[in-house]
C-alpha cells in the first residue's frame, strides 16, 4: 500500500513539475512591414552620397534552446527585408537587407519583472543590390551586448506587455554598432501556468512587435576608400511563438 501511495505521489509530482515548466526550446516567426532608411558616404569626390528610403516586407526567424534553464540559452535566427518592395518604385534604388546570427545568452538574476541577459553573438550581415551600385556584402563578426526586457505588469496578465532594449558594448568588425528598442505584446494561446519571467516566453502565443533598429558601420581598410554606412529600420511585426 505504501509503495502504491509513493508511486502515485511520484507520478503526481512529475506531472505537476511538467505543468509549471516550459519546454526547453521555442521557435518564433514574425512577418510585417518596415521602413528602412539607408545612408552611405565615402571619402571620395567621385562618390555621390546615398540616402534611400524603402518600405518593404520583413521576415524574422528565431530558434532558442535552454541549455541550462533559465540561466543559459542558445539562439539562432535571421531577418530578411525587401523580398517585396512597396516603394521606391525605381528598381535601381531597391535592395534586400539580410542578417543572421548565432548566440549564447547568460541570464543575470535580477527580479521577476526584469529579464537582463548578457549575449555573445556571431553575426552575418549583407545587402543584395542590382549591379552592386551601393551597399556592402558579407560582413561577419562577433559582438557582445546586454539584452534588457521589462515586464511591468508581471506574467499573470492575459496580454503580456514588455518593452525591450539591446545595445552593443563590443564588436570586432568595422566599429559596427547595432541598437534595438521596441515593445512586445505576447498573447498566450495556452495558459502560462503562472510562469516566472522570463520563462513565460516559451509558452505558445501570438506576438506583436513594434521596433526601431539602428546599425552603423565605419569601414576602414588599407587599400580601400573609407566608408560610413547606416541602416535604420522602423517596423511592425505580427507572429507566432511556439
Amino acid at each position: 500500500m505504501k509503495r502504491s501511495v509513493l508511486f502515485l505521489l511520484f507520478i503526481y509530482s512529475a506531472f505537476s513539475y511538467a505543468a509549471v515548466n516550459p519546454p526547453r526550446w521555442r521557435f518564433e516567426y514574425n512577418y510585417g512591414k518596415v521602413k528602412t532608411e539607408y545612408h552611405e558616404e565615402q571619402l571620395s569626390i567621385i562618390f555621390d552620397k546615398k540616402e534611400i528610403k524603402q518600405t518593404a516586407d520583413f521576415h524574422q526567424f528565431i530558434y532558442q534552446y535552454y541549455l541550462l534553464p533559465p540561466w543559459l540559452d542558445f539562439s539562432i535566427g535571421g531577418n530578411i527585408t525587401g523580398l517585396q518592395v512597396d516603394e521606391p518604385s525605381e528598381e535601381d534604388q531597391q535592395f534586400q537587407y539580410l542578417t543572421a546570427f548565432a548566440n549564447i545568452g547568460i541570464q543575470i538574476p535580477f527580479s521577476d519583472y526584469w529579464n537582463v541577459k548578457l549575449v555573445t553573438e556571431s553575426f552575418y550581415t549583407s545587402m543584395i543590390v542590382e549591379d552592386d551600385k551601393f551597399g556592402f556584402k558579407n560582413l561577419r563578426g562577433t559582438q557582445i551586448y546586454p539584452e534588457i526586457e521589462w515586464l511591468p505588469f508581471g506574467s499573470d496578465m492575459f496580454i503580456q506587455i514588455s518593452p525591450y532594449l539591446k545595445f552593443p558594448i563590443w564588436s570586432d568588425t568595422g566599429a559596427r554598432k547595432e541598437t534595438t528598442i521596441g515593445i512586445k505584446l505576447n498573447i498566450p494561446i495556452r495558459s502560462p501556468n503562472q510562469m516566472r519571467f522570463p520563462t513565460f516566453a516559451y509558452n505558445t502565443s501570438f506576438v506583436l512587435k513594434f521596433f526601431y533598429t539602428n546599425m552603423s558601420l565605419d569601414f576602414e581598410k588599407k587599400g580601400f576608400i573609407s566608408s560610413e554606412f547606416e541602416v535604420r529600420q522602423y517596423g511592425l511585426l505580427f507572429g507566432m511563438n511556439f
